[in-house]
């Protein structure tokens, strides 16, 4: 908001990401200036650096090495993979997407098909990873990613996967 209200008196801003934020969830347009601005000193553009990505590949397998100190949390989740629009199609492996039957607890699975008694999660898998991990809460990335599921649903995960956030650059 402050950047904001300097307007016309600012032409250029870098920042470090602050922790615990994803500032490029939250621009609408991120690349609205880069036509008029292109090869010009003040050139906008979103420069990200990571050491480390996560992505689930197997979900039944991931899930199900999962254990949680935690209240049973059931529901069905329709999950989307964009990697498959990039696979060739005689491949086995398409990628994540399907339908899964996913009991979080300390018995953790995912099992394909759904349940018609239950809350219905929609995810990618990019946004499924992240708050599998811990890296941000449910209610969090339904804000702001593209995660859709009822709000008891997301408080219920919010509870289950209270986990530490990531931090895969320490030392061990």
């Amino acid at each position: 908001a402050v950047l904001a209200s300097l307007g016309d008196q600012v032409h250029l801003i870098r920042m470090i990401e602050p922790h615990g934020v994803h500032v490029e969830d939250l621009l609408t347009q991120p690349f609205k200036d880069s036509r008029t601005r292109s090869k010009t000193e003040n050139e906008p553009g979103v420069r990200a650096y990571s050491d480390w990505q996560i992505r689930i590949n197997n979900v039944a397998a991931c899930l199900g090495a999962t254990h949680l100190d935690c209240t049973p949390v059931k529901f069905n989740l329709e999950l989307t993979d964009p990697i498959a629009a990039f696979l060739d199609e005689t491949e086995p492996w398409r990628g994540a997407s399907g339908n899964y039957v996913v009991t979080l607890g300390q018995e953790s699975s995912a099992v394909a098909g759904t349940d018609s008694r239950l809350p219905t999660l929609k995810a990618d898998v990019g946004v499924f990873s992240r708050m599998w991990i811990g890296t941000r809460q449910a209610s969090s990335l339904a804000a702001t990613d593209r995660l859709a599921g009822p709000p008891e649903l997301l408080k219920n995960l919010d509870r289950a996967l209270r986990l530490p956030e990531p931090q895969p650059d320490w030392s061990f």
